[in-house]
């Protein structure tokens, strides 16, 4: 029987059923396209039908006059670098010059050497005996050159007696072997087979010399440069040195140093679109970054910086290239010619940004981009001393507070912990009220600093001393220079104040090798400061 008339002759039992039927879902068949010939590289090329047509529509859309057509591929450009060839103090006036391996930090930031604490001393003879390897050497110097240690040189020093009883006969005193070291003739205990080493201990153990560019007068460092004929200045108070920290000095004249021959270069490199953090996207579909939304930046009709920006964003953010040249640390470079070559083989020479009145990154007046040879990074420990330059307005004078020094031990101590100074006595006079006081007492650790006429209509500050019986009370640390007199212009201790310390730096070489020295540094301080001194006083006596 055909099947057509079998499933007409079954009956339906009700129109529930014949709907269910129906509705059934019928069986697909799966399209899948096949190609004639086997060779898909016809739908690749994207063939149009009538180019001509899309060539009209472009030229109604004024596609073909646009100027930036061509993308760039490749930039030649012409540069030469004039090395830093010279440094002269403006404290000293000194001149040295400057070869490629210097570091500019620790050349200007180094304080001259000064009296050699107990863990620089041992740290010395420690070195010494690891650099000589030596046992014989060792006994001797051991024995020529003890690492000695005066507790009763300063009682507040809680770490020098643990450190003379740590290092008593392990290691010598790098102080003595140094001192024996700069005699003409070599110590007996020295053998001929190990002098060149302790020449090159002693090297160490000395440093490089330092070329003083500390303006105490200005609490900071003042230094010039020699470069390419001209002379930079510079004066900041620490830190890391940039291009930024530098200005033409035109009236200063050029050091004597010897300015090395200019270095020409004129390399091709390929051009790279800049990137930077919430740039817009380039493409349409393609989801930006969510913390950026330059739609909502709320801008007003004045506010020109926020539109400048805005804009650049928004239209020209696609516009700007990266071409990377690599320059030479401790140099000036200047760009001559720069060209770029775009993809329809056009050759465009780019005039200087200086001749459209912009410029970036550059010093006014001096073209092109200073490197100086700094440090790409430094390592500062916990301050050796710190001093707080304060305004004391009822005592009508500036005081600088010694808050950290460093102890005989090399190791810094708090002076806040010394004794307070005690308070004035009673008369012998039994029947008297009141006691006269000539000045009331001042701890020893604040230093005064009295205004000083030094010009007509300049007035500067200059270090006092305070008498304590017989003697002057003098400053224990370095910064404050005790015994040599100090003058500080007054426009340089704000009413904040200025604090004042000395730090331990280390430094990194290209090649390596470790560079540390000791630092001056200065900040704001912490406001003025009150120090109840009061002359001629008339003090109640209490009933007992």
């Amino acid at each position: 029987m055909p099947i057509a008339d079998g499933l007409s002759a079954v009956p339906l039992a009700s129109s529930a059923e014949k709907l269910i039927a129906i509705k059934e879902p019928p069986a697909w068949t799966r399209l899948e396209p096949q190609s004639v010939s086997w060779d898909p590289s016809p739908a690749l090329e994207a063939r149009v039908a009538d180019p001509l047509f899309l060539c009209g529509r472009q030229w109604q859309l004024g596609e073909f006059e646009g100027e930036d057509g061509g993308s760039p591929i490749s930039v030649r450009l012409a540069a030469s670098s004039d090395r830093i060839t010279g440094l002269r103090s403006a404290a000293t006036g000194t001149v040295q010059a400057l070869t490629a391996d210097d570091l500019l930090e620790p050349l200007v930031e180094r304080m001259p050497a000064g009296e050699a604490g107990l863990r620089r001393r041992a740290m010395g003879g420690a070195q010494f005996l690891a650099m000589v390897q030596d046992a014989a050497v060792r006994e001797a110097v051991l024995a020529a050159c003890p690492l000695e240690h005066d507790a009763d040189a300063d009682p507040y020093d809680s770490t020098g007696a643990p450190l003379a009883r740590l290092f008593a006969g392990r290691v010598p005193d790098g102080e003595k072997i140094a001192e024996a070291l700069r005699a003409p003739a070599a110590p007996g205990w020295l053998p001929a087979t190990a002098l060149a080493a302790a020449r090159e201990w002693l090297e160490w153990y000395q440093g490089a010399p330092a070329a003083d560019c500390w303006t105490a007068p200005r609490l900071e460092y003042g230094f010039d440069l020699s470069v390419a004929g001209q002379v930079l200045t510079s004066s900041y108070g620490g830190g890391r040195i940039d291009w930024h920290d530098f200005d033409l000095a035109p009236t200063a004249p050029t050091l004597d140093t010897g300015d090395a021959p200019a270095t020409g270069r004129a390399p091709t490199v390929l051009a790279t679109p800049l990137r930077y953090t919430g740039m817009p996207a380039d493409r349409y579909w393609q989801f930006e970054d969510g913390q950026v939304n330059l739609g909502a930046l709320e801008v007003r009709p004045h506010d020109l910086a926020r539109l400048i920006i805005a804009e650049f964003g928004l239209v020209h953010s696609q516009d700007w290239l990266v071409v990377p040249l690599e320059v030479p640390c401790g140099s000036l470079t200047t760009l001559g010619e720069l060209s770029y070559t775009t993809t329809f083989g056009d050759t465009i020479t780019v005039s200087r940004a200086e001749d459209e009145g912009f410029s970036m990154y550059e010093i006014p007046g001096v073209p092109g981009l200073l490197v100086p040879p700094a440090a790409p990074a430094t390592l500062e420990g916990r301050p050796l001393e710190e001093v707080h330059y304060l305004r004391d307005e009822a005592a009508n004078m500036v005081w600088a507070v010694e808050r950290v020094v460093e102890a005989p031990s090399g190791d810094p101590r708090t002076r806040l912990a010394e004794a307070a100074p005690p308070s004035a006595a009673p008369g012998a006079q039994p029947l008297a009220t009141h006691d006269y006081l000539l000045a009331s007492p001042v701890p020893e650790w604040w230093i005064p600093f009295v205004p000083v006429a030094v010009a007509p209509g300049v007035v500067a500050l200059r270090k006092g001393a305070l008498r304590k019986g017989n003697r002057l009370v003098e400053p224990l640390g370095r910064l404050l220079e005790p015994g040599r007199p100090l003058t500080v212009q007054d426009e340089e201790i704000p009413r904040e104040g200025v604090r004042a310390q000395r730090v331990p730096v280390l430094a990194r070489r290209a090649d390596g090798r470790y560079e540390r020295w000791t630092a001056r540094r200065t900040s704001i301080g912490r406001g003025e400061g009150a120090s109840h001194l009061a002359f001629d006083s008339a003090i109640p006596r209490t009933a007992s």
